[in-house]
């Protein structure tokens, strides 16, 4: 792998899973000798990209005129004439457009890393999802996912393989979580004292299951729980408003709270009695679980998706009835409800299950495996 160049290209670097996993995947190609080329929009996790010592390509915004878009392949063509890419890995339906385009203008070949299942309704974005199937390899980022493929598209089969993102057990550690940095991030995050504390962490652009969970929190009826909703970004999105919105009408300000993107994760899991993904069946893959579960947490997913098979159902997590509120807060009750004991059980079977089931090292081999293969 000491001679591969890669080409990552992905919708952004925002603080987000799929912005993790690019970098990763950078971090592996670099310490084995390769060169690594990110192209995005940007975000605010380019200053770590360039730590690891890749190189970032500036593109438009994915939302901007189509008529950029269609500039880009060509003028990425030129811009990387002499890079030698020898391959090209796509991190969304749009960016698998791009990195088509890209592969036959450079003779090179491509990757489609596919990050949910096809979801889309609307033409353009089908189209966009089913240009994915010309990748000279699909590689999905859970079973779950790979399994919506094979049912709907069974040919690309012999292409496609699972490949989960893994997980940091060195960053992911709770014996190396300094007492000092939870209290810092409780003050800064305004956790009650004494509270026991619901972490939600997700993005605020659209509706991932937050209603559900603000009505479940209403259901549970517990005033000593305080549900976090950890995600934004700045200037509130009108998705957040009406989240804001939604606490209020529920009777529940000062019990549902929403905060910021947090960059001291573990940390942040610290904190927390139970870790929640809502995703349900649009999820196809839950970073949040692995992570809570790496640092001893229960976790508690709505079932259907990816997130369920990220945890072992009733040993260290619980699954709820999708769209259910009242299954929900059955499961949350039944997470804030273990024993000091139990609590502990469940911690050492969690992280022998993400060390078994979700190692970074261990996908970064076969993520690295794969590259060779296909630019052989």
């Amino acid at each position: 792998m000491s001679s591969l160049t890669l080409l990552q290209i992905v919708p952004s670097l925002a603080g987000s899973g799929l912005a993790r996993a690019t970098l990763d995947t950078v971090q592996a190609v670099v310490a084995a000798g390769g060169t690594a080329i990110v192209a995005s929009p940007g975000g605010a996790m380019v200053p770590d990209l360039l730590r690891l010592r890749a190189t970032h390509l500036e593109l438009p915004p994915w939302s901007g005129p189509l008529r950029a878009r269609l500039r880009l392949p060509p003028l990425l063509a030129s811009s990387l004439r002499n890079a030698d890419i020898d391959l090209i890995l796509s991190r969304s339906p749009r960016a698998a457009w791009v990195a088509g385009a890209l592969a036959r203008r450079l003779k090179t070949k491509w990757i489609a890393a596919l990050h949910q299942p096809f979801v889309a309704t609307g033409m353009m974005e089908r189209l966009a999802e089913r240009r994915q199937l010309r990748a000279d390899a699909l590689v999905a980022m859970s079973a779950y996912v790979a399994n919506d493929m094979r049912g709907r598209e069974p040919d690309p089969a012999e292409r496609l393989e699972a490949i989960p993102p893994g997980i940091n057990l060195d960053r992911f550690d709770p014996a190396l979580v300094r007492a000092d940095r939870v209290i810092r991030l409780a003050a800064d995050l305004r956790v009650p004292d004494g509270a026991h504390v619901v972490l939600y962490p997700g993005r605020f652009d659209k509706d991932r299951g937050h209603r559900l969970l603000i009505e479940a929190i209403r259901r549970l009826g517990h005033a000593d729980v305080f549900c976090l909703l950890l995600g934004s970004v700045g200037g509130p999105t009108p998705f957040e408003k009406e989240v804001e919105k939604l606490i209020a009408d529920a009777g529940l300000l000062g019990r549902v709270q929403i905060g910021p993107y947090v960059d001291d994760m573990p940390a942040a899991y610290m904190l927390a009695d139970v870790v929640v993904s809502t995703g349900g069946k649009l999820q196809g893959f839950s970073r949040p679980m692995v992570e809570a579960q790496a640092m001893g947490r229960p976790v508690v997913a709505v079932d259907g998706g990816a997130a369920a098979e990220a945890l072992l159902p009733g040993t260290t997590g619980w699954l709820a009835t999708p769209g259910d509120a009242a299954s929900l807060a059955e499961a949350l009750n039944a997470a804030l409800s273990l024993s000091p004991e139990a609590r502990g059980d469940l911690a050492r079977t969690a992280r022998e299950h993400v060390r078994t089931h979700y190692s970074l090292a261990e996908t970064n081999r076969r993520l690295l495996d794969l590259f060779g293969r296909v630019s052989a």
